[in-house]
C-alpha cells in the first residue's frame, strides 16, 4: 500500500493561447528526445488540442499542422495577417471584406475542425494508457465544466475539444448536447487541478501566457514551471513564419529547463559549455577591479535596457552565477542582431558575434563636454554602446577623463561595450 502512494505519476498541464500553442508542439519535440513522458495530461483551448494529440502518440501530425498552418486553415477566407502599414492598404478590400462577413455572421471555424479530425483517431486517443482532461466553461450553467477521457464518446469527442478551444468572440460558441460552450480560460486556463484529479502527484505546466483566467497553483505542489523566455507574438497571429518559429523556441526552451542545451535567451549546445566556463573566467579575471560596476543585477537591468522588458527565470543547471557574463554576451547578440532562435555552437557564435559588433557604423567622437552631452541623450542604446567601445579601443581599454561621470549614467551601454572590448581581444588572441 506504501509503494502504491508512493508512486510517481506525472500529469502534464497544457496553457491556452492560441497560435502559441506552437511552442507546446515545441516542447513535445524535447519531451520525447529526452525521454520525458506523462501518465496523463489536461489542457486548456489549444493545450486541450496539442494534449488529445498527445495521448495518442502522435507527434508527426502535430509538428505537420504547424508547419502547414495559416490563418485560412482556422477560420474560412481569414486573410494573411497584414506586417505593416503598406500591407494593410494593399490588401485593404480583403481585410474589409472579412471583418464586414465576420460582424455580419460570425467567424467559420470548420477548417480548424477538419485538421483536427484529420488528426485526431478516436480508436488510438482511448486505447492510450494516458489519461486526458480539458477545460471549458459551459455558459448555460455559467460554470467552468471539465471533460475527461472516460466521458468522451465517438460522437461527441472531437466536439469537446473545440469547445475547450472555442475563444469567444473570435470564434463561436460551441454546442454540447443541450448546453452552450466556451473557451476553458474562462474558468481556468492552467488546469492543474484536472491532473491532480487524475491521480498526478509530479507537473509539468506549460504556460504560454494566453488571455485567461490563472488560478493560483498551490505551492506544496511538485510543479516544474515551463514559460516562453523570448515573446511568442500575438495568440491570434497564425502566420506559417510565426507558428514554425514558436514551435522552435518551444524545442529550445524546453531542452534547456531540461539542461540539455545551455544559454538564457540564446542557445547553445551542451558541449560548448567548457568553452562558457572559461570565457567566464577570463572575463571575471580581467574585471576584479571592476567590481564596483558588476552589481547584482546588472543581467537582469541590461535585459530590461535591450529588449524592454525582464525574461522569465530558467531553471537550468548552466543558467547559475557561472553564467553571469554569458547573460551580457547574449545582450551584445541582441544589439548585433543575431537570431535567437537557433542552436549554435559557442565557438562560432563568439566569432559571428564579433564580425556583426566589428560592421556596426564607426562613429565620430564629439569634441566638446555640450556634443558629448547632445550625442549621448539623442542616440539610441546601440550606438551609445558603440561609441564607448570605441572610446576604449582609442585609450587602451579605459575612458578618457571626460567620459568618465558618464558610465554611471550609462551604466548598461557601458558595461556592454567593455565586455565587447575585452572578448574582441581574447578572440584575437586565441585565433
Amino acid at each position: 500500500m506504501e509503494q502504491e502512494q508512493n508512486k510517481k505519476v506525472r500529469g502534464l498541464v497544457l496553457g491556452g493561447g492560441g497560435a502559441r500553442g506552437c511552442y507546446e508542439v515545441g516542447a513535445w519535440q524535447a519531451f520525447r528526445e529526452c525521454n520525458i513522458h506523462f501518465d496523463c495530461v489536461s489542457g486548456t483551448s489549444i493545450g486541450a488540442i496539442v494534449g488529445a494529440i498527445y495521448v495518442q502518440g502522435n507527434l508527426h501530425d502535430a509538428i505537420e499542422f504547424v508547419y502547414t498552418l495559416k490563418p485560412s486553415h482556422i477560420i474560412t477566407n481569414m486573410p494573411d495577417l497584414p506586417e505593416n502599414f503598406d500591407e494593410i492598404v494593399a490588401n485593404k478590400e480583403t481585410l474589409f471584406a472579412f471583418f464586414k462577413s465576420y460582424i455580419k455572421e460570425g467567424s467559420d471555424i470548420s477548417p480548424l475542425k477538419e485538421r483536427i479530425e484529420h488528426m485526431f483517431d478516436y480508436d488510438a486517443f482511448m486505447a492510450s494508457k494516458i489519461n486526458y482532461a480539458c477545460m471549458t466553461y459551459n455558459i448555460t450553467k455559467m460554470r467552468g465544466e471539465a471533460f475527461f477521457k472516460k466521458e468522451m464518446t465517438r460522437q461527441d469527442a472531437i466536439d469537446i475539444i473545440i469547445a475547450s478551444a472555442s475563444c469567444y468572440p473570435a470564434f463561436p460558441i460551441a454546442k454540447i448536447k443541450d448546453d452552450l460552450y466556451i473557451d476553458g480560460g474562462f474558468e481556468n486556463n492552467i488546469p492543474i487541478s484536472l491532473c491532480q484529479e487524475m491521480g498526478a502527484n509530479e507537473f509539468v505546466v506549460i504556460d504560454v501566457h494566453g488571455p485567461g483566467r490563472v488560478k493560483k497553483i498551490d505551492a506544496n505542489l511538485q510543479v516544474k514551471l515551463i514559460q516562453p523566455l523570448l515573446p511568442l507574438g500575438n495568440f491570434l497571429d497564425f502566420m506559417p513564419q510565426q507558428a514554425k518559429r514558436s514551435l522552435h523556441l518551444g524545442y529550445l526552451e524546453t531542452m534547456k529547463y531540461y539542461s540539455q542545451f545551455c544559454g538564457y535567451l540564446f542557445t547553445f549546445t551542451k558541449e560548448s559549455w567548457p568553452k562558457i566556463f572559461m570565457i567566464e573566467q577570463y572575463l571575471k579575471l580581467k574585471n576584479q577591479n571592476h567590481a564596483s560596476i558588476f552589481v547584482k543585477g546588472i543581467n537582469e537591468k541590461a535585459y530590461q535596457k535591450v529588449l524592454g522588458y525582464k525574461p522569465s527565470q530558467l531553471d537550468s543547471k548552466y543558467n547559475t552565477n557561472d553564467y553571469f557574463y554569458g547573460r551580457l554576451i547574449e545582450c551584445l547578440a541582441f544589439i548585433a542582431n543575431l537570431d535567437p532562435v537557433m542552436l549554435y555552437d559557442y565557438s562560432q557564435f563568439l566569432q559571428e558575434l564579433d564580425h556583426r559588433l566589428e560592421a556596426l557604423p564607426h562613429l565620430e567622437v564629439p569634441d566638446s563636454i555640450k556634443s558629448i552631452h547632445d550625442f549621448m541623450h539623442n542616440r539610441k542604446k546601440e550606438e551609445i554602446v558603440n561609441l564607448f567601445h570605441l572610446l576604449l579601443q582609442n585609450n587602451n581599454g579605459k575612458l578618457p577623463l571626460t567620459y568618465e561621470p558618464l558610465k554611471n549614467v550609462f551604466d548598461v551601454q557601458y558595461i556592454l561595450a567593455l565586455i565587447w572590448y575585452e572578448l574582441h581581444i581574447y578572440l584575437n588572441e586565441i585565433s
